[in-house]
């Protein structure tokens, strides 16, 4: 019975890797399928069995020109709707509760998408080609502002890093928790440029120190490769559940004694030291009912049972990318090719530099405070004829929209219409 049981731990505990009769879920892009190959890898797999994160240069840069930062914007409007509550802000790590991303955004926090696959074609479409070789893969989103300070990310699972939108610094480093302050600091396994294409896969348990980019924003998803639902003892665990759940898995003598409690009144002569005829019973039918329990443990059981699982969550998947293609659209947004001007009989005061602008409306003036990096903006605005957005002064794009956006909220601003190219 213990070699029967070993045999199974042994037939999961290996990495999988894909399977070449493997068919994939869904129909992807040339360029997910491309970078799946370009992943999986015979040195992403050693690195993956000695659990050493890898560096993998330019493989989606088609991807990353196919992403830009209006389909970004346009998924977190999306995921911000009560019914998904994908979108949120954390600042230094802790939730960052404004009225709305644009406002976190502006306050230096870290936008994120849960379920990004949902919401972005792309994503969902890499999403498809991993899964034929880890069973289920989901995504989150994340955009750091220029000035980016936070906790290092502690993967919590296997994470394939693919940078999208700008570039980052990472340091890759086995964690500290639980060392002796006497020992060793330890060294960085990676140290690495990620720029827009470029991939690192990131083991369970290696922290991720992030270097901020004062320049830019930076915008990379984090594939979740095997999650705690894909491990061994959680699946085993679910595995076992479901056969003490399940009558007709058992025999009916088996069934009835697990969902008994083993009490004193079952086995009153427990505390001698001699076992007596009801302990020799309970022991009998213990033995029994362990055996024909482990008799329906097999890898090739276990396996299914563990299909069967990825499976649901694959559809799970698969709906919630079509809830969020099934949404109503919401009040027209600011995106980058939006054309503002400033709201008919406002008048907009703000000197580039500044730290505050004035809006005045009849004998009404509303102040706000600013950041100075955005006062270029406003004082071109100010002139009242129609502006491209993108064409506003703002070294961050995504500040020049979330600017807009919140002024356009204030009934500052107005929507002229989007720009359309020659």
């Amino acid at each position: 019975q213990t070699e029967r049981m070993f045999s199974v731990i042994r037939g999961l505990c290996g990495n999988r890797r894909p399977s070449v009769t493997a068919v994939p879920m869904t129909t992807s892009s040339s360029a997910s399928k491309s970078f799946a190959e370009s992943v999986l890898t015979e040195s992403f797999w050693q690195s993956r069995s000695e659990k050493r994160p890898e560096y993998i240069p330019d493989i989606a840069a088609e991807l990353a020109n196919e992403i830009g930062l209006d389909d970004v914007v346009s998924a977190l409007v999306t995921g911000a709707r009560p019914q998904l509550g994908s979108t949120a802000a954390f600042k230094r790590g802790e939730p960052c509760p404004r009225e709305n991303f644009y406002m976190a955004y502006l306050d230096n926090a870290t936008l994120s998408l849960e379920n990004a696959e949902h919401f972005l074609p792309g994503i969902f479409a890499i999403c498809k080609e991993l899964e034929t070789a880890f069973g289920f893969v989901s995504a989150r989103l994340v955009l750091d502002p220029p000035e980016y300070s936070g906790p290092p990310l502690s993967a919590d699972a296997d994470l394939l890093c693919l940078q999208l939108i700008g570039e980052q610094n990472l340091s890759l480093i086995r964690p500290m928790a639980g060392l002796p302050v006497s020992a060793p600091r330890p060294k960085p396994m990676l140290e690495t440029t990620l720029k827009a294409g470029d991939a690192v896969y990131v083991p369970v348990g290696v922290d991720c120190r992030q270097m901020p980019n004062k320049q830019s924003p930076s915008l990379y998803a984090l594939f979740t490769l095997q999650s705690s639902e894909q491990s061994l003892d959680l699946s085993l665990s679910k595995f076992l559940t479901d056969l003490l759940l399940e009558k007709s898995q058992l025999s009916a003598e088996s069934d009835e004694f697990f969902r008994h409690a083993v009490t004193k009144a079952m086995r009153p002569d427990m505390e001698g030291e001699k076992p007596g005829p009801e302990a020799i019973a309970l022991d009998a039918n213990l033995q029994k009912a362990a055996s024909d329990l482990l008799s329906k443990v097999t890898a090739k059981s276990l396996r299914s049972h563990f299909d069967t699982r990825m499976q649901k969550l694959r559809e799970e998947q698969r709906q919630g990318s079509e809830q969020v293609r099934a949404a109503p659209q919401g009040p027209p947004r600011v995106t980058s090719k939006s054309i503002l001007r400033i709201a008919r009989g406002v008048q907009c005061r703000c000197l580039a530099g500044s730290s505050s602008v004035q809006f005045t409306r009849g004998h009404e003036t509303m102040s706000l405070n600013i950041s100075p990096t955005a006062s270029a903006l406003l004082e071109r605005l100010s002139d009242g004829k129609d502006h491209a957005v993108e064409s506003l002064p703002c070294e961050d794009p995504m500040e020049r929209i979330c600017v807009s956006q919140i002024m356009l909220n204030k009934a500052c601003f107005e929507l002229a219409g989007d720009f359309s190219p020659p």
